[in-house]
């Protein structure tokens, strides 16, 4: 396991969402992708038991949010620690692991669309660890996979009606859920060393 600084998150103000702070974290380096899709990215990344280093996890955070240069320095712990929380939230024996989404707050279309975000990053990053050969997935795990595209086309707003948020709300369950499937399916075949 790559050892990361500490970087504590739960100490930022409670006013602030982790959501908000990573946001701000890319906004203020001029990212074009989403805190959430990145998320995604990493999520799929790590679940077919892939790993980066600090440095591939500073210059692949940074291409996948389209950002034009690369973390200042400022930057650069409180991103290493989003790789090390995510990975250990993925880990966790609890499943307490949660999707990066915007506050329920939030305009419905706002976190719709970053849900949308979450599972197309998730494919993108599933994709761009080079481990999985698309011809030998079980079927249970191509299942997920077309679940996680159709949720990357995410919901027109004339299909909303009073049950949209229910509906929002069992989607991003089923992400979550079957995020840490795949993980266990893929990380738990894993008997060797990983290697950094």
């Amino acid at each position: 396991m790559v050892a990361f600084p500490i970087y504590d998150a739960a100490s930022m103000s409670e006013k602030s969402s982790r959501f908000d702070l990573y946001s701000n974290l890319a906004l203020a380096q001029g990212a074009l992708n989403s805190p959430t899709a990145l998320q995604g990215w990493l999520v799929g990344y790590a679940a077919t038991g892939a790993r980066l280093n600090k440095e591939q996890w500073l210059i692949e955070s940074a291409n996948y949010l389209d950002m034009q240069e690369a973390w200042v320095d400022k930057s650069k712990l409180p991103m290493l620690a989003f790789y090390q929380d995510e990975l250990k939230a993925l880990q966790a024996e609890d499943m307490d692991f949660q999707l990066l989404l915007p506050d329920d707050d939030e305009e419905f279309s706002v976190r719709m669309q970053a849900f949308s975000d979450w599972a197309k990053g998730f494919l993108d990053g599933f994709g761009a660890s080079g481990r999985v050969n698309e011809d030998r997935l079980d079927e249970d795990v191509v299942e997920v996979l077309r679940h996680y595209d159709a949720f990357s086309y995410g919901i027109e707003e004339d299909e909303i009606d009073e049950d949209g948020e229910k509906l929002f709300t069992e989607l991003v369950e089923h992400a979550r859920v079957t995020a840490l499937f795949l993980f266990y399916h893929f990380n738990q075949k894993q008997q060797g060393p990983a290697l950094h």
